[in-house]
């Protein structure tokens, strides 16, 4: 694929200052070991209008033209780089190489705030206790649910009983946990209280659910 660098060369042309020493037809075709005609026909497909000097109107080329040239004349090559690179055509290979690792940092960029969503969750996920409660759970999660949400969510896709307690199964799963308490009541009466606490394993699992949920909405 022909690169469009011949229409750049061409604009750095038409505002760069003409250097006092120029090249004729014959020394350019001699520095880039082509014949004249060669470099007469690249200067018909740039549509060069280039300075003529003497009674024979030989052309003259500043540097900028004789890049021009160049890059014209390799783009129509089997052989890539007939010459060592012109100051010009450095200055060239330098810009477009800055505008590649613009991009490729820009691209980077991209790929972290992409991940970042995920690094927070694992690292807010690795600090927490070995079991939290579900309230606290819903804040490491940052999904927009809230304690009471996320117990209801977690009932209609049967993980949670109707009194909150897990299934068995996710418990032996590692999931969750539950804590049994005593408490006494005013009339002397002793009761159990059941508290359901989730590991480290459990929010992964529950963050999973909801990803899912959102999904498929």
């Amino acid at each position: 694929m022909k690169m469009e660098i011949s229409k750049e060369v061409k604009n750095i042309i038409k505002t760069c200052t003409p250097p006092a020493n120029k090249m004729t037809t014959k020394e350019v075709a001699d520095v880039l070991g082509v014949d004249v005609k060669t470099i007469q026909r690249a200067v018909e497909s740039l549509d060069m209008n280039v300075e003529r000097s003497g009674s024979s109107h030989t052309m003259l080329f500043s540097e900028a033209e004789v890049t021009a040239i160049k890059l014209e004349i390799e783009n129509h090559s089997k052989v890539n780089a007939l010459t060592p690179k012109t100051n010009l055509e450095k200055q060239l290979i330098i810009q477009q190489a800055m505008q590649i690792q613009a991009e490729m940092i820009a691209e980077l960029q991209n790929k972290v705030s992409k991940l970042e969503p995920a690094a927070n969750f694992a690292y807010q996920l690795c600090s927490s206790k070995d079991t939290i409660e579900i309230g606290e759970c819903a804040k490491v999660l940052n999904k927009n649910i809230g304690r009471n949400r996320l117990f209801e969510f977690l009932r209609q896709n049967n993980v949670l009983q109707g009194n909150n307690i897990p299934y068995q199964k996710y418990i032996d799963a590692g999931y969750f946990r539950v804590i049994e308490s005593k408490y006494t009541m005013p009339n002397g009466e002793t009761k159990i209280s059941l508290k359901t606490v989730v590991f480290q394993k459990g929010v992964a699992y529950i963050n999973k659910l909801l990803s899912k949920a959102v999904e498929n909405a």
